[in-house]
């Protein structure tokens, strides 16, 4: 039968060994605390939701414009060369 002292120790070097390999201290920190990949996410998501800000900014700008902007020119071809003109209604004077 083994004594019980020598049980003792094995098991408590075991458990050193154990606690070496998985080193919960330091995964518990990587887990936990913001490390070096978090503070760059948090940059990140950051500078995307400016960069959404200033894109709805735009599109609102953008409807403004389109609302206020006169509509499109007709084109018509012209007799002599053929060549796109813009049709314009012209009062004839008298």
């Amino acid at each position: 039968m083994i004594p019980l002292w020598l049980g003792k120790f094995v098991a408590t070097r075991v458990i050193k060994a154990i606690k070496y390999r998985i080193d919960l201290k330091r995964i518990d920190k990587y887990v936990n605390k913001p490390n070096e990949l978090d503070k760059q996410m948090k940059q990140i998501v950051k500078t995307n939701s400016k960069i959404l800000r200033e894109n709805e900014e735009m599109q609102k700008d953008i409807a403004i414009l389109k609302r206020d902007a006169h509509p499109p020119q007709e084109y018509i071809c012209c007799r002599k060369c053929g060549c796109k003109i813009a049709k314009t209604k012209v009062k004839k004077r008298r």
